[in-house]
């Protein structure tokens, strides 16, 4: 299972002992690394995917929407192939899967629609532990790679037992996480 450090969004968060998650958003025209709304010491796409190591998964979170065609140039250059997209509007996501990007969809106790032609589900829980080993295996067995949010995200580190025995049952692909060291124990 690879373990996605949350909210990589600086070189000096980078380390390369995880794989991990980033914020993605444009700028002026260019992609930049950020969360919250750009500033102006914001970090290129181009130049943070130069500085990780392209074999850990890369969890590219979407904050804004039209970037399909330039998010795929800047990853092909990059080469980077170790990869999903994901909290695309769905217009959006749509216009992704056609331009090639590989996406994930997400099912939350909120969201239960199955986007087809996504290779990955972000399964993420706001308020509660919603779903089971059965349902997680159920949507394997569809040929779907499967990332958790770990609950600590949500302010919710009473769950993470729950989900750890729930993750210890099932063949997850990937846990995005503030406690990556949680995870390898």
């Amino acid at each position: 299972m690879e373990i996605l450090k949350h909210r990589i969004n600086s070189f000096d968060k980078i380390d390369n002992n995880f794989s991990l998650e980033l914020d993605v958003r444009d700028q002026n025209g260019d992609l930049v690394v950020s969360h919250d709304l750009p500033i102006t010491s914001t970090i290129k796409l181009e130049d943070f995917l130069q500085k990780i190591d392209k074999n850990k998964l890369i969890a590219i979170n979407v904050k804004s929407v039209e970037i399909e065609k330039n998010l795929k140039k800047i990853l092909s250059d990059a080469n980077l192939k170790n990869y999903f997209t994901f909290d695309w509007p769905v217009p959006s996501l749509l216009k992704a899967l056609k331009h090639n990007l590989i996406c994930a969809f997400r099912l939350s106790e909120y969201e239960k629609d199955i986007i087809p032609n996504c290779d990955w589900v972000l399964i993420d829980s706001f308020q509660s532990i919603w779903y089971d080993a059965n349902f997680l295996n159920s949507l394997k067995n569809s040929g779907l790679k499967l990332a958790i949010v770990s609950p600590e995200i949500h302010n919710r580190k009473s769950d993470l037992a729950q989900v750890k025995d729930i993750v210890n049952s099932v063949k997850v692909d990937a846990i995005c996480t503030d406690l990556p060291d949680f995870w390898y124990t």
